[in-house]
C-alpha cells in the first residue's frame, strides 16, 4: 500500500493509460479506445496547488499539456479525466507524476472511450490501480497468465528515477496445479532499457513460450493437462527504481482486473474482503512466494462475517487451510461456481453455502497476494483486484481518495478491516469536490465500530432498495434544493485500532464489468 509524501519525494502514478491503449484494443479486439480518469486527493495539513506532468514511452515531458489545481483543501480532491481536461495531450500512451508541497494520494481509473464526441459516460470494461510514492529495483507480480482459459495479461513498468533504467529483467515462475507444472520453465525478457519517468508495456498475449510442454508418464510424453498455458508469477528487476502495473483481460467476456506490483512481501497479510455466494459475488485468492531459495509454509483463515455469511449448520465462524508453496510459485484458492473442494477452503470441513468476510494469511517466509472480486455473468458481472496488506504497515489513518454517492448511477462501497482483530472505533469524514457534487466542498464524519475481525462495509449504493451509507441516508447534509443527492469526493478514515481499507466503485450496469477496485492509502496519524 502507498504511503504519502511531499514535494521532494511526489507521488507518482506508474504506467497511466491515457486516451488509447492500442495495443490492449486490438488484442481484445474492443470497439473503442482506452482512456483514464485519475483522483489526486490533498491528506497533508495545509491547502496545496497540485501539479500533473505526462511523459511518452521515450521519456519526453509533454510540457503544453502539464496542469495545475490551484489550493485544493485539505481532505478536498480533484478527478481528471483525459476526454475533457487534458485537450493538449496527444493520443497515445503516457506515464505521470503528479506532486504537490502536502502530502498527496491518488487512483487511476481504466476505461473504453465514448464514441459520441459530447459522450462523457465511459463504457465498460472498469478498473482501478494505487498511485505510488517510490519505486522498487526488485517487484513481485504474483498473477501472470497466457492463454489461460480467456485470460492474459499486461505489464506496464515506469522508471521512475531520473537517470535511465538500462537493465531491466523479467523472469517468470510458473505454479504446480494438481501435481502438473503450469507453464514453461526458466523463461526470461531481460535487458529491457525504460528512459527517465517513462513507462514499459510488455503484453504475454503472444507469449507462446509460457505454454507448459509435455509431460512424462511413465516412460512416455504425453500432452499435460496445462500444455500451451501459463499461470504463475513473475519478478522484475532493474538497476533503477520502478514502479508497476499489471491488467488482468479476459478476451471473450471482457473483464478488466488490475493490481500493484509489490516491492516486499511480509509474514503476515490482511485482506478486507472476501466472498462465495454473496448475492452473485464470489473471490479468488493468489498468494506468492517472494523467496527464491526457501519454501514457505502459509495458513490461511477465513473470518466470516455475523450477518452475511452462511455456514452449514452449527459451524463456526472461521476456516483455516495450510499450504507449502515452492520458491517463487503462487497458489490460488477460488471460490466462484462451481469451486471444487480442491479449489475452495470454504467447501471442506467447516462449510459455507455464503461468505462474507476477512481473510488473514501468515507465513514463515514473505508472501504478496492480490484478491480477485467478481460477480457471476448472469447477474452484474463485475470484476475488480486489490492487494492483501502488511499487517505491519496498517495505521489509525487511512485515506479514499475517491468515494461517491448518487453519482450518475457511480457508487462506493468502502470496506474496513481491523489489522489486529481488535474491535475499535472509526470515524469517516467525508468531503465533496467543488464542482460535481450536489453541494460543494462540503464536510461531515461519521462514526461505526468495527468488531473484531469481521469487515466494516459501508455501502453507497442502493441496489434492491437498501440504504445503508453514511451518505445517501443524510439528504439534510448532501442534498440540493430539490432533495437530489450527487456526490463525488473522498474521505479520510481514522480508528482507535490500526486498520487497512479498500473501495470498490461501481456502476448499475447489468452484465458488464462496471467496477473499479483500489486499496486505501495507509498514512501516519
Amino acid at each position: 500500500m502507498s504511503k504519502c509524501r511531499s514535494l521532494k519525494y511526489v507521488i507518482r502514478i506508474g504506467a497511466l493509460v491515457i486516451v488509447l491503449l492500442a495495443t490492449v484494443q486490438a488484442q481484445a479486439q474492443y470497439l473503442n479506445p482506452w482512456y483514464t480518469s485519475y483522483q489526486i486527493q490533498n491528506v497533508g495539513e495545509a491547502p496545496t496547488d497540485i501539479h500533473v506532468d505526462y511523459y511518452d514511452s521515450e521519456g519526453i515531458l509533454q510540457g503544453s499539456a502539464s496542469l495545475v489545481y490551484p489550493a485544493v483543501p485539505v481532505g478536498g480532491s480533484v478527478t481528471v479525466i483525459q476526454k475533457t481536461d487534458d485537450p493538449n495531450l496527444d493520443t497515445g500512451r503516457f506515464s505521470a507524476v503528479i506532486y504537490a508541497d502536502q502530502n498527496i494520494a491518488g487512483i487511476a481509473n481504466q476505461q473504453l472511450l465514448p464514441s459520441a464526441p459530447e459522450a462523457l459516460t465511459p463504457i465498460a470494461p472498469f478498473s482501478s490501480y494505487a498511485g505510488e510514492t517510490s519505486g522498487s529495483r526488485t517487484v513481485i507480480l504474483p498473477v501472470v497468465m497466457y492463454n489461460w482459459f480467456g485470460y492474459y495479461t499486461e505489464i506496464f513498468i515506469q522508471n521512475v528515477d531520473f537517470e535511465t533504467a538500462a537493465n531491466v529483467n523479467i523472469t517468470y515462475y510458473p505454479t504446480t496445479i494438481e501435481g502438473q507444472i503450469a507453464g514453461a520453465e526458466g523463461v526470461t525478457d531481460n535487458s529491457n532499457t525504460i528512459p527517465p519517468y517513462a513507462a514499459l508495456h510488455k503484453s504475454q498475449k503472444n507469449m507462446t513460450e509460457l505454454g507448459a510442454g509435455q509431460i512424462l508418464s511413465g516412460s512416455i510424453m504425453i500432452d499435460g493437462r496445462w500444455k500451451g498455458r501459463f499461470l504463475g508469477a513473475a519478478v522484475i528487476e532493474s538497476d533503477k527504481p520502478i514502479v508497476v502495473v499489471v491488467n488482468q483481460h479476459q478476451v471473450s467476456d471482457v473483464k478488466l482486473f488490475t493490481y500493484n506490483g509489490f516491492s516486499s512481501g511480509a509474514r503476515k497479510i490482511v485482506a478486507p474482503i472476501y466472498m462465495r455466494g454473496h448475492y452473485g459475488y464470489y473471490a479468488s485468492l493468489t498468494i506468492a512466494n517472494t523467496s527464491l531459495e526457501a519454501s514457505a509454509n502459509v495458513t490461511v483463515t477465513y473470518n466470516a462475517d455475523n450477518t452475511y455469511s452462511k455456514p452449514v449448520a452449527n459451524q463456526g465462524k472461521s476456516v483455516s487451510a495450510h499450504f507449502v508453496i515452492p520458491p517463487g510459485e503462487s497458489i490460488n484458492r477460488y471460490d466462484g461456481p462451481p469451486a471444487s473442494d480442491d479449489q475452495s477452503d470454504l467447501d471442506d470441513e467447516v462449510a459455507f453455502t455464503q461468505f462474507f468476510g476477512t481473510v488473514v494469511i501468515e507465513s514463515d517466509q514473505p508472501v504478496v497476494a492480490i484478491i480477485n472480486q467478481e460477480a457471476i455473468k448472469a447477474g452484474d458481472a463485475q470484476a475488480g483486484t486489490y492487494s492483501a496488506l502488511d499487517v505491519n504497515k496498517a495505521t489509525t489513518k487511512v485515506s479514499a481518495p475517491l468515494i461517491q454517492a448518487n453519482f450518475f448511477a457511480y457508487y462506493t462501497s468502502l470496506t474496513i478491516q481491523s489489522a489486529t482483530g481488535a474491535t475499535g472505533d472509526v470515524y469517516i469524514s467525508y468531503t465533496s469536490d467543488g464542482y460535481y457534487s450536489s453541494v460543494l466542498n462540503v464536510s461531515k464524519t461519521y462514526h461505526h465500530t468495527i468488531i473484531g475481525a469481521a469487515p466494516l462495509n459501508i455501502y453507497e449504493g442502493t441496489k434492491g432498495g437498501i440504504q445503508i451509507g453514511d451518505i445517501v441516508t443524510d439528504p439534510a447534509t448532501w442534498a440540493d434544493s430539490s432533495g437530489n443527492i450527487r456526490f463525488i469526493g473522498s474521505a479520510i478514515i481514522t480508528s482507535t485500532v490500526p486498520i487497512v481499507a479498500f473501495v470498490n466503485e461501481e456502476k448499475d450496469i447489468l452484465g458488464v464489468d462496471s467496477m473499479y477496485t483500489f486499496n486505501a492509502f495507509n498514512m501516519q496519524p
